[in-house]
């Protein structure tokens, strides 16, 4: 049965470049993902599955408040670009590996080539990054160490500020409508790069024992020249067509780096693989985000209905900030980032907001609530495959997340003045 969840998901992925493409109706590409969704329930982690239930049932009941009739197809679908993204953009975990350089930096070096080299190449192909970095630098019993983790974790997870291959980006783009991710590029990834030099310059000062005995992990310039490119390749398309979604365009283009560099196995033995066995263990993300989408589409129908309305009671700048400090705390009760996204973006749906701002708090919530969250898929990677004390991770960056918090605020400040607010 997973293996037809897998089809499934696969057909769904077609399904929902049709409707980017050709405009054929999106409700088609959600109910292959809610089938397959029911078929992998019982092999999802119990904990998401109590999430989800609540989001579910949480979303059915905002329907019947709500004084609009509800729109079972947008329930539906709601997230299905989201979904198929996900599942288009696994295939990059397939892309040629690293030919790393002999020499095996050691010390401040090695935290510098290290975090950067993790932070962009995790852009594109996110959490296999995680893998093979994690891999080389995990001791001989095959165990990380604190300092180790929590660096990898840091570098991995600053890439959601900016990258338009996370899914971060594309819960931004589903739950900020019209906002533009060329800007949230923009403004994410300044602020990401100084962010994380930041802390590597702290870094160095607080653990210098640590650092000294870090080894790290050392590659080749040209290695990163994949990521430009498809990055490059998205802004191009986008702007070739700019009637396309990113999503759509995301979907369509991560694909193909993969299937054609892949000289392990061709094209086809590699398709099946990765639908059969890889799609079929994407249960936990199906029913999560499908969830999601129902109690975003509920909330959004209750502030539609004048439910309650926050116009003008609340300035902007201040509710998105208030609205990133609350997905960081609930992610810091190890609330996985989408559900505090979606809460916060229902109740904005009543507030005129910049979206573009209003998308990039939903970024900076995500990479921040991951680093913040003890259970989440990072920390559980980590812990489970490497023996990282995942259960330290609240202690461990909490006073990071806090100072940058601090300074996603002031950043959102500096882009308020410039919208002339």
């Amino acid at each position: 049965m997973p293996s037809v969840a897998g089809i499934l998901l696969a057909l769904s992925v077609l399904s929902s470049l049709a409707a980017g493409l050709f405009g054929i109706t999106p409700l088609i590409a959600g109910l292959f993902q809610l089938v397959a969704g029911a078929i992998l329930w019982l092999k999802v982690p119990i904990g998401v599955r109590r999430v989800s239930l609540v989001l579910l049932v949480g979303g059915i009941a905002i329907f019947f408040m709500a004084t609009e009739p509800p729109s079972l197809v947008t329930a539906i679908s709601k997230n299905q670009q989201m979904i198929a993204m996900l599942a288009a953009i696994g295939l990059l975990r397939y892309s040629p590996r690293l030919k790393t350089a002999e020499t095996i930096p050691q010390g401040p070096r090695a935290i510098w080539q290290t975090l950067f080299g993790l932070h962009w190449l995790a852009s594109v192909i996110n959490i296999s990054s995680l893998l093979i970095f994690s891999d080389r630098l995990a001791e001989k019993n095959g165990h990380l160490k604190w300092f180790q983790g929590m660096m990898l974790s840091r570098g991995f997870s600053m890439a959601a500020l900016w990258s338009p291959f996370f899914v971060a980006m594309g819960v931004a783009l589903t739950y900020a409508p019209g906002a533009d991710y060329r800007q949230m590029m923009l403004w994410g990834l300044p602020f990401s790069q100084v962010l994380l030099a930041g802390m590597i310059c702290h870094v160095i000062r607080k653990y210098p024992d640590e650092v000294e005995a870090f080894r790290g992990y050392s590659f080749r310039l040209s290695t990163l020249i994949v990521p430009a490119g498809l990055a490059f390749g998205v802004i191009v398309l986008h702007q070739l067509f700019p009637r396309l979604s990113i999503l759509t365009i995301i979907t369509l283009l991560a694909p193909c780096y993969p299937l054609l560099a892949n000289r392990e196995h061709r094209p086809g033995v590699l398709l099946k693989r990765f639908v059969l066995e890889d799609l079929a263990r994407m249960g936990p993300e199906v029913v999560l985000f499908a969830s999601a989408g129902v109690l975003g589409s509920g909330l959004s129908v209750l502030v539609a209905g004048r439910f309650f309305n926050l116009t003008g009671t609340i300035n902007p700048l201040l509710f998105i900030c208030a609205g990133l400090a609350l997905i960081l705390i609930a992610a810091s009760l190890g609330v996985h980032p989408v559900v505090g996204v979606t809460i916060v973006a229902g109740i904005a749906s009543g507030i005129p907001l910049p979206a573009d701002l209003l998308a990039l708090s939903f970024l900076f919530g995500w990479g921040l609530g991951v680093l913040i969250n003890p259970i989440s898929g990072v920390h559980i990677l980590l812990s489970g495959r490497y023996g990282y004390p995942g259960t330290n991770a609240w202690r461990l960056n909490v006073p990071f997340v806090v100072t940058a918090y601090i300074l996603a605020c002031g950043w959102f400040g500096i882009y308020w003045l410039l919208l002339g607010q």
